[in-house]
Order: C-alpha cells, then sequence, then structure tokens
C-alpha cells in the first residue's frame, strides 16, 4: 500500500499547506509501472474505501489530479495508459495520453504510456461516512477541486480554467476556497 495516504494523515491538513506535505508523501509512492497486482488491488482486499482521488506527480512537480467514486481507484488509474484515440464527447479516459503527445512533444501514444508508468501516484482514498452514497459522491468532488487550486497543488496537466476559479459548486451549493480550510472538511 506504498501509494496510499490514508485519510486520517492528510484530512486535516490545511489547504495552503497540503503541497509540501504531498510531496513529501509523495517521496514514498511507487511509479505506476512499479506497483504489483497486488498493491494496485490493496484498497479491495483490506476493507478500505476504493474510491477517492489520485494524483501522478514526478520528483517535485504535481502533475495530474483525478477522482473516482463509481469505478475503483486501481479500476480508474489503469484506464489512463489505454492508448486507443479517444472518440469526441466520450469520457474515453486516453485524453491524458494524448495531452502527453500534444503538450510534450511526445512522440506517440506508446511512449506517452511510458512517460504515465513513470510517473508516481499517490492515492487519497475518501472513507463513506454514511450509507449515502450521493454524500461519498459530493465529498470527493469538494476535495477534488480543493486539490486543483492554484494554491493547493495546482497541477500541471489539470485545466487552467479549473485551477483559478476562488469558488467552485458541488450540487448547487457554494463553495469559497481558503487557504485554512482543512483538505477534509465538509
Amino acid at each position: 500500500m506504498r501509494q496510499v495516504w490514508e485519510y486520517e494523515d492528510w484530512k486535516d491538513i490545511q489547504i495552503g499547506e497540503i503541497k509540501s506535505a504531498f510531496i513529501e508523501r509523495s517521496r514514498h509512492s511507487p511509479c505506476l509501472g512499479n506497483i504489483s497486482v497486488s498493491e494496485l488491488c490493496c484498497l479491495a482486499y483490506k476493507g478500505c474505501s476504493p474510491v477517492g482521488i489520485y494524483v501522478f506527480s514526478k520528483e517535485d512537480k504535481i502533475l495530474y489530479v483525478g477522482k473516482t467514486h463509481g469505478r475503483s481507484l486501481h479500476e480508474r488509474i489503469i484506464s489512463h495508459i489505454d492508448n486507443r484515440k479517444p472518440v469526441a464527447g466520450s469520457p474515453h479516459l486516453a485524453k491524458f495520453v494524448e495531452t502527453l503527445v500534444k503538450k510534450e512533444g511526445v512522440s506517440s501514444e506508446d511512449e506517452a504510456i511510458l512517460h504515465i508508468l513513470n510517473m508516481k501516484v499517490t492515492w487519497l482514498p475518501i472513507p463513506m461516512i454514511s450509507e449515502d452514497i450521493s454524500s461519498l459522491k459530493k465529498s470527493i468532488a469538494i476535495i477534488e477541486r480543493r486539490l486543483l487550486w492554484k494554491k493547493c497543488l495546482d497541477p500541471f496537466y489539470n485545466s487552467p480554467r479549473v485551477k483559478k476559479n476562488d469558488t467552485f459548486t458541488v450540487k448547487g451549493q457554494r463553495y469559497y476556497l481558503s487557504e485554512d480550510t482543512a483538505l477534509g472538511e465538509i
């Protein structure tokens, strides 16, 4: 479970302090290509929440933040190394591969996948606090938006439009971003 940063270990860290804490923690995370199948499926057999946030990083750079609430983290992570061409309007996840080809000058989809396999990956599973699945989805969305913020992790490959906003709305409720807010505060 080298890639798992437990909820209890990060939930009380303030948004303004999370980047340095994350970079320190990510030093212990493995590269995606070095995770065994057993480690990949660790949340499933340890009885932990298999959904939440995942972060790709390399050295001291935060590259990409994503979330999953329907599929498990191990299902979602693997979909990032699918090299099929994205279909316009579909949620196909090869867009990360495509971004590396377009923005980084990577020569092919195969080379982009090798880049992703050499990125460190850290999972932030989010536990189900109540029996209500919509509450869990809402919590995941709130925490993801906090992490995306320019004053938080400010990941390189995520949309600049999302990172610059100091407010966001989830399920009709407006949230204001503040560096003093604890990351896991809902």
